[in-house]
């Protein structure tokens, strides 16, 4: 008969408030659904389980396993620390009381903390005093009412393993993500471990050495007392040895077979490490290539953007630019405007100078005088255009006429110093110097405005590929998994890893190698034992050669009968499996694969995931995948003829489901294991009136659902005063 949990009780025990009555849940066997919104306890109730069987707490804060004895004050009720007065113990409990089929047991777990001041904080550990107690057990038998201790230690820790043993506890007790871990397909040996631990085929492992002891002893035994028979021929005697000889290269491969095994384990392990690294190396690799033809870009970038800001004081003096002439409109036109002046003075002072009482000649005229052919045409026509009279030959303004025409030739061969500091030529210097300064004014804005532009077109575009690189950074990183990024070369990880494919197909092959080094041998040795029988000597003792006969031949049937057993399993594990899975997703819109098992050349089962076609399938959802080990856990659990015979406890297992996949798990879970407590949020709904959401209604009437709870915590409670309420609705 499966153990059964009839009760669960706390007090006082997280936001479990008051004694036992407050807080006991009735339990019987088939599915028990415990339902409750984000903090209503459910983490808070596996928590008792841990406690009851390691001695510890998930910590919510750090999400790590802690040992009780340092969490003692943050486990106890905060509303009791609160009401209590100093010097006051308040006691904080778990007990659980379950059944087999003659007995009632109730295991408790607790200890007293003692308020030491009145202004203690309700989490600081050196404010409180802890008095644990030990662990206390009771029973009675199923047809009396009154539980009697039980004292001794070694009986504490037997009933303890009658409601789960230890090594099947992972498969019993298990929170959220960690349905992932029950049965991990990226590890070889998970499947096999989980295999081993809930079926029976140990016991056919166990028996084949036995066989295998007896039959070997039965034959040394006969080989004994033949050796020291004077009957036995040499050939018998020569026949033995090479058979001896034999055995011992059999015993030398299996030793080489268990030392190929474990370098195929070790090798497989690194695979699977490396495997997801694998996969995404070569889209690291194209994401570094990007990066790095980004890091080039955003270099020529930067190399242009300093060049333009280190020549920008340069533009104000390169005559391409003329920046330093800006807003100088006004100062040119005024040094026109001064040097026509300056010029018109110079050029009348001049001629002044040189038309005066000291010179004979005139050989400057003022500015706006009639040039030479006007002077010419003067003088021929004897008339002045200048003032508009006649200039009779001969007469004074007709020889004043002629000496203004003949100034020139008569002036060239007699320089005359005009001024001490004629500063015309430095003016005009000035002048032809500024020109290309001059003419690039109306430019200037324009041209500063274009280089603003540039600056900061060359800004955002470094701008740009600093986003890119970072976004590229940002979908590199995805691909990371662990501390892979210490290894930045892709090409190295894809190295590693063909590195590790290479030598577990090398320890593969040499496996397959010794094995039918072995089963050569084997044959071979059967095949002198038979000769053997036949070279005995007449008078050799029969209740050996009897014994070893029976021996070897249930030696032999031993084997034979565990590979039968083993292959037999995998495929009624194949179709278990695939009937629980289909169970499992039947109300999912998308249908799902097919789980396939394969004993590999290794002995061991090999899991896949394939279509219809035989491909395999990939990307699945997250509540696919947990679909699938749950399907095969629940095969593992199905081939066993005994069944299941412990109770199911999960907290938020089905937190990454739909709707569809919560409907079949709790369809299917009652068909394998005989009691499950789930703690479950997706059922709630709290605009309902009975809290609970379609799905928790149409499983209240369901008939393989035994017991609901509802857990709430009041309404507008301070955090010093949350506690929680439950409510059986079934």
């Amino acid at each position: 008969m499966a153990t059964i949990i009839n009760q669960v009780s706390f007090q006082n025990f997280f936001n479990y408030y008051g004694p036992f009555e407050d807080n006991t849940y009735e339990f019987s066997e088939g599915v028990n659904i415990v339902v409750a919104d984000n903090g209503g306890g459910k983490s808070k109730f596996f928590n008792g389980f841990l406690w009851i069987f390691y001695d510890e707490i998930l910590d919510s804060d750090s999400k790590t396993r802690k040992n009780i004895k340092s969490q003692a004050v943050k486990v106890c009720s905060d509303k009791a620390k609160n009401e209590a007065a100093v010097n006051d113990l308040i006691e904080c409990n778990v007990a659980f009381e379950f059944s087999d089929k003659r007995y009632r047991y109730r295991i408790c777990k607790g200890f007293k903390i003692k308020k030491s001041r009145s202004d203690s904080s309700l989490t600081d550990s050196s404010d409180w005093q802890v008095f644990f107690k030990g662990l206390e057990v009771s029973k009675r038998d199923l047809q009396l009412l009154e539980f009697h201790e039980v004292y001794e230690e070694d009986e504490h820790k037997r009933i303890l393993n009658k409601l789960i043993q230890p090594n099947l506890r992972e498969y019993s007790l298990f929170q959220g993500e960690e349905v992932d871990k029950l049965i991990d397909f990226n590890q070889a040996d998970s499947l096999n471990r989980a295999v081993k631990t809930l079926t029976d085929i140990n016991k056919y492992d166990e028996l084949e050495k036995i066989t295998k002891y007896v039959a070997d002893r039965a034959e040394k035994d006969l080989n004994e007392r033949l050796s020291s028979n004077n009957a036995a021929s040499e050939n018998y005697k020569k026949k033995l040895e090479e058979k001896d000889s034999k055995k011992n290269s059999l015993e030398s491969e299996i030793e080489k077979l268990q030392s190929y095994e474990h370098s195929y384990s070790e090798n497989k392990a690194e695979v699977d490490k490396l495997e997801s690294l694998n996969e995404n190396a070569e889209a690291r690799k194209e994401f570094d290539d990007k990066i790095k033809d980004q890091n080039s870009k955003l270099k020529i970038l930067k190399d242009d953007y300093d060049r333009l800001v280190e020549k920008l004081n340069e533009r104000f003096y390169d005559g391409n630019f003329g920046w330093i002439a800006m807003g100088c409109e006004k100062e040119v036109t005024s040094f026109k405007e001064k040097l026509n002046r300056y010029r018109e003075e110079r050029t009348i002072k001049k001629a002044v100078k040189l038309n005066g009482d000291n010179n004979n000649q005139i050989n400057l005229l003022p500015p706006d005088s009639p040039d030479s052919v006007t002077l010419q045409t003067m003088v021929e026509r004897e008339h002045c255009y200048v003032c508009n009279r006649e200039a009779h030959k001969d007469s004074e303004p007709w020889k004043y006429i002629v000496s203004l025409l003949n100034r020139k030739e008569l002036g060239n061969n007699r320089p005359i110093q005009i001024f001490k500091n004629d500063l015309n030529d430095f003016f005009g210097d000035i002048q032809l110097g500024a020109q290309s300064y001059v003419g690039r004014i109306a430019g200037i804005q324009d041209s500063i405005l274009k280089t603003r532009e540039k600056e900061q077109e060359l800004l955002e575009r470094i701008t740009r590929v600093k986003d890119k690189i970072k976004n590229l950074k940002d979908e590199r990183s995805y691909l990371i998994i662990g501390d892979e990024d210490d290894m930045t070369d892709a090409r190295q990880i894809m190295a590693q890893y063909r590195g590790a494919i290479s030598r577990m197909q090398k320890s593969e092959d040499d496996i397959i190698k010794a094995k039918n080094r072995i089963n050569s041998l084997n044959e071979s040795i059967r095949k002198d034992e038979n000769e053997l029988g036949r070279m005995r000597p007449q008078n050799s003792p029969k209740e050996y050669e009897v014994h070893l006969d029976i021996s070897a031949d249930i030696r032999d049937a031993a084997r034979m009968t565990r590979i039968r057993v083993f292959d037999n399993m995998i495929l009624k594990l194949e179709k278990e499996a695939n009937q629980h899975f289909q169970n499992l997703i039947k109300y999912n819109e998308i249908a799902g694969g097919i789980l396939k098992f394969q004993k590999n050349p290794r002995g061991i089962i090999d899991f896949n995931y394939i279509d219809e076609e035989g491909n395999e399938v990939t990307g699945a959802s997250e509540g696919f995948q947990r679909m699938k080990v749950l399907a095969v856990l629940m095969a593992v659990i199905s081939v066993n003829p005994n069944g299941y015979l412990y109770p199911l406890l999960a907290d938020a297992p089905l937190s990454a489901f739909g709707q569809g996949f919560i409907k079949g798990f709790f369809e299917e879970t009652e068909k394998v294991f005989p009691q499950s407590i789930i703690l479950i949020k997706d059922l709630y709904d709290r605009d309902s009136e009975n809290k609970l959401n379609k799905l928790g209604n149409e499983l209240i009437k369901n008939d393989s659902v035994s017991t609901v709870y509802l857990n709430q915590i009041p309404k507008n409670l301070k955090q010093v005063d949350v506690y929680t309420e439950n409510k059986k609705i079934k």
